[in-house]
């Protein structure tokens, strides 16, 4: 009876210990393979984001100077103080210009 008790004792420990190092081993494979995914994928993240960030800046500084040509055509609106001038031909007059301003200053 105690070699039978020997012999399984003997049995389950060599069983524990090769399933640790199977299982070890797994983890390490797969775990490694998750690392490398992982860092891919983070990666694609990373430069996704450079690019939006990018993006942005050029939108900030487009937006910026599109301000700036708005500010700069509304301080020349002044309208003359002129009497005996059909203001409807002098608002249509005024529309012209500032079209012709506005290809000018966004071409």
């Amino acid at each position: 009876m105690a070699y039978f008790l020997y012999q399984a004792a003997l049995i389950t420990t060599v069983a524990v210990i090769a399933g640790s190092f199977i299982g070890w081993w797994l983890h390490h494979f797969y775990g490694k393979q998750e690392r490398q995914s992982s860092s891919d994928d983070l990666s694609l993240v990373k430069d996704y984001l450079a690019e939006s960030i990018r993006e942005n800046a050029r939108l900030k500084i487009q937006l910026k100077q599109s301000e700036e040509k708005l500010k700069v055509m509304s301080n020349n609106d002044t309208v003359p103080n002129v009497k005996g001038v059909d203001f409807e031909a002098y608002q249509a007059f005024e529309n012209t210009v500032r079209e012709a301003q506005m290809r000018k200053y966004l071409n």
